[in-house]
This record gives C-alpha cells, sequence and structure tokens, in this order.
C-alpha cells in the first residue's frame, strides 16, 4: 500500500462524508484505528462512523474500543474472531477448552459466543462445510463462563501489525 503522509485520516473521512452525500454509499466506517483515532473522527464527523472493523478475540478484546463504540452507536466488528490459529493459539487456551468441554461445545463456538454476548458482530473464514455449520450453532454462555474468559485469560496480543505499522496482513511469530 501507499500511504500519502500530506492527507489527514480527518480529510479522508470528509471526502467518504461526500460519497454518502452523493448517494454512492448509505454509511461509511473505518478500519484498523486505535481508539485515539476513532474519538478523533467522532469528533471532526458529520456523519458518525456506523461500523469500526478491529482485529478482536479472547486475547485482544479492545474492551475500551468497545465502550466507546457503544456509547456513540457504532457497530464494533472484530475481524480474526478465533484467532486464525495463530501462536498462542486462542482456541486451544485452557479457560476457552475448559468452558468447551463443559458446555459440550467446539472451543469456536464458545469464542464466537463470547464476541456476540459481549456486543460485538464477528467475521470468520472458513472452507469446510462443518465448520460453517458449527458457526451458526453458538449457544448463550452462563455468566461465570463470560466472568472466566474475561478474568481468566491474561494473553495479551494483536496478530495483524496494521494498527502499528500500516502494512496489512498476518505475521506468522517465530516460535
Amino acid at each position: 500500500m501507499i500511504y500519502d503522509p500530506g492527507v489527514t485520516l480527518t480529510e479522508t473521512w470528509r471526502a467518504l462524508e461526500h460519497l454518502v452525500d452523493d448517494g454512492h454509499c448509505k454509511s461509511i466506517g473505518l478500519s484498523d484505528v486505535t481508539l485515539e483515532k476513532l474519538r478523533e473522527i467522532v469528533a471532526a464527523a458529520r456523519i458518525k462512523p456506523a461500523i469500526v472493523q478491529v482485529e478482536s478475540h479472547p486475547y485482544l478484546p479492545e474492551w475500551e474500543l468497545l465502550d466507546y463504540c457503544r456509547e456513540q452507536e457504532i457497530v464494533l466488528l472484530a475481524f480474526a474472531a478465533l484467532g486464525h490459529a495463530m501462536e498462542p493459539n486462542v482456541l486451544a487456551d485452557p479457560v476457552i477448552t475448559a468452558i468447551a468441554q463443559r458446555m459440550n461445545k467446539t472451543a469456536a463456538q464458545i469464542a464466537l459466543a463470547w464476541a456476540v454476548q459481549r456486543g460485538t458482530a464477528f467475521l470468520t473464514t472458513s472452507t469446510k462445510p462443518r465448520r460453517i455449520q458449527e458457526n451458526y450453532e453458538i449457544s448463550a454462555l452462563p455468566a461465570d463462563a463470560m466472568r472466566d474468559i474475561r478474568d481468566g485469560i491474561t494473553t495479551n496480543i494483536r496478530f495483524n501489525t496494521v494498527v502499528e505499522s500500516g502494512v496489512p496482513g498476518f505475521i506468522p511469530r517465530p516460535n
């Protein structure tokens, strides 16, 4: 990607607002932004973002960003909701697997149910029909499971470094 350092995010946002004004789209949003940048856009926006898409999963819950999005009535869309099977593996986390075993669900179903219950939308990708079906078969987690995930998982890691580097993509970490 080539970024023009002479164009600010706010200027880009204003151009997006004109697309809405001209009927080219109905809503606009942001991707891969920090809470600080989102606040900057909301303060300057004539049209508030409808959605903010960021990496978010039990290892990167983005609680402050989620709280701010709720306050502003902005949808937080979590990509990499299952951690893309990277190391450390969200779906192998002992807290997640213990809840999955207790509820007779898969670790992915637990992570996705957690995402829904905390108020995020999410994106997942699979080419396996069985896994796609499993993603639809989530059910509500009990309060203690939600608490266990929030309090019991201390790993904090971003798998996609685009927020810090400006370069999109998941970079495998050395073992």
